[in-house]
């Protein structure tokens, strides 16, 4: 739910032109009415695409992205639609007084109600005389007041039913605790999860609590970390430690540093350094790499100095290229993380190591002389063969560079290294060529329905023509988004797709029609002939399909007829039989 009115939120957008947005982020160039830019929601080597003046619409040929200066925002920063509305009225000097990562209403509320109060039953905690001690160890780590309260940084008692007999007290369920992994459920009863442990809050993206990492400070023999389980709200692999409170200064520096703890994220952002993320372990996922494609900068990997973080390195490093996003590294040396080499050498000394990262490749050229004797011959081969494999993707550059390198680093002659490796060729860049809609035999009817849709989106009369002409379509989903077409222009008098993009916002399965429209349809100018010739076009498949229908009914009905004639011949034949017996 929105917390804001339409009209305001069109107000916003129309006082914000989208050419002049796109390009904060985005090179654009005027090719006749419209501008064209490389899409930054694909690895876009030309520019596919168009954002429209006339229309504030933008949309990109190749992936097919589209909509609004909001939509874009919200694709671009990866925030929430209200964000995008906020950011946008910022630029163009409108106050908006809402908190854009609250929503009226959630699916899972409750749940997210539960994990709130607990972070700060645990806040208080850490306020109590039972949590000097932690607040103490905090402060010997520099983490003051100010980081505490940022990352709503608690206390788990040192009593197993504390945090039971205070949730079940406000009559939260215990099996709603135990799914979400405060509690652990025996019979009719509950202890609790985490004790005696300095808690983290886990957030999403939007900033909402959805699990804890509870870590030791007593040095006790027991396990470092204990996070919560996975849960309905809380999927590890969705999630990037401190990406909520990072990704402003994560655009401003111009990069993220990945690191694999969150303490050791607390520790960099209560140090000045403050666009870091941590994993909270050694994998990513898929999810994880799209979160990081989203904010398009390069990603400095920097996890923890062991066997398991060196091939984390590897696996995450060779996961992010595969995806396109550039990526550095950064290998500590004397201390096993950064949490751990602030303590040992101070924070300006991991600055200035922060200046010297390792491009991906270079990481992965060092790893494959590990463990080789280099003036061995066979070792030699070996290394070199597996350089060339490894440059088999790079680009013509880079494996002119790397093989010179080679060459004069181990005296081996560079033109039999290059006739080694094969060089792309180098394609002419093209013009951009904006598609035109071509009808599909298989698709007649889809390609009729998104054009006619997309042209009523854009103007009112379009609607009346339709009505007037045609005024039914088969599909229910198209029928709900033509009502809604209708009940905007009776409400505001008017349409446009724009406008009308803000409006759907509530409206998940209409938006995901509208999503498919504009994939299908181009930006071009409308034509009142054209749209008369998808009205009769679609008329006429229309009619095609009930005739159709109508003749497929025929021949049921005829079915029906010639099996009933059959049994009445069968019948007369037993009659017929029986009198014969009768008269013998």
């Amino acid at each position: 739910m929105q917390l804001i009115n339409e009209e305001k939120i069109n107000e916003i957008r129309n006082s914000a032109d989208i050419v002049s947005v796109i390009s904060d982020y985005v090179t654009l160039t005027r090719q006749g009415k419209n501008y064209f830019g490389r899409c930054p929601f694909h690895d876009d080597h030309k520019p596919s695409m168009s954002v429209s003046k006339e229309r504030q619409l933008f949309k990109c040929f190749v992936c097919g992205k589209g909509g609004n200066v909001f939509n874009f925002i919200q694709n671009y920063e990866n925030v929430t639609f209200m964000e995008a509305v906020k950011k946008v009225a910022d630029r163009v000097g409108i106050y908006l007084d809402i908190n854009p990562g609250k929503t009226e209403n959630t699916k899972f509320q409750e749940e997210y109600e539960i994990m709130d109060f607990t972070t700060k039953i645990l806040q208080n905690n850490l306020n109590s005389k039972e949590g000097i001690k932690a607040k103490e160890y905090l402060a010997k780590r520099n983490i003051d007041e100010n980081i505490i309260k940022e990352f709503r940084i608690g206390y788990a008692i040192n009593d197993n039913t504390y945090l039971y007999n205070v949730l079940t007290k406000k009559n939260y369920s215990l099996n709603k605790l135990d799914d979400l992994g405060l509690i652990n459920k025996d019979g009719l009863k509950g202890y609790d999860k985490f004790i005696n442990r300095i808690m983290i809050p886990i957030t999403n993206l939007e900033n909402k609590v959805v699990g804890f990492t509870g870590r030791i400070f007593n040095g006790e023999d027991t396990a470092k970390y204990i996070n919560t389980k996975e849960t309905i709200i809380y999927k590890k692999g969705n999630i990037l430690f401190n990406y909520y409170n990072a990704k402003n200064y994560i655009r401003e520096n111009k990069c993220a540093i990945l690191v694999e703890g969150n303490m050791d994220a607390i520790r960099m952002y209560s140090s000045g350094i403050k666009n870091v993320l941590a994993l909270m372990g050694t994998a990513i996922t898929k999810e994880q790499v799209e979160i990081l494609k989203k904010l398009r900068v390069p990603i400095v990997l920097m996890l923890d100095n062991d066997d398991a973080g060196n091939l984390a390195t590897l696996n995450v490093g060779s996961l992010l290229v595969a995806n396109n996003v550039p990526c550095q590294v950064i290998r500590l040396s004397g201390s096993k993380d950064p949490d751990e080499y602030i303590v040992n050498f101070g924070v300006d000394a991991l600055k200035e190591v922060l200046t010297k990262p390792l491009s991906f490749l270079d990481f992965r050229l060092q790893e494959l002389k590990n463990n080789k004797n280099l003036e061995n011959t066979e070792e030699l081969i070996k290394y070199v063969k597996e350089v060339i494999k490894l440059l088999a993707n790079e680009d013509n550059l880079t494996k002119e560079i790397t093989l010179k390198k080679i060459s004069d680093d181990y005296n081996l002659d560079y033109e039999l290294l290059k006739q080694e490796i094969t060089f792309n060729k180098e394609e002419p860049a093209k013009e951009v060529v904006v598609p035109k809609v071509v009808e599909n035999k298989d698709n007649k009817y889809q390609i009729c329905v998104y054009n006619i849709l997309y042209y009523m989106m854009c103007d009112s009369k379009y609607l009346t023509i339709f009505n007037k002409k045609l005024g039914y379509l088969k599909n229910k989903e198209e029928r709900d988004l033509v009502t809604e077409i209708e009940y905007f222009i009776n409400k505001y008098g008017k349409i446009n797709m724009a406008d009308f993009l803000t409006y759907l916002e509530n409206y998940d399965n209409l938006k995901d029609l509208v999503n498919n429209i504009t994939k299908v349809v181009s930006l071009e100018i409308l034509d009142e002939k054209t749209f008369l010739e998808y009205i009769n076009a679609l008329d006429r498949l229309l009619n095609r399909e009930n005739i159709k229908n109508i003749k497929n009914k025929i021949k049921r009905t005829s079915s029906v007829d010639e099996q009933l004639e059959n049994i009445n011949k069968q019948i007369l034949l037993q009659k017929k039989m029986l009198e014969v017996k009768k008269e013998v």
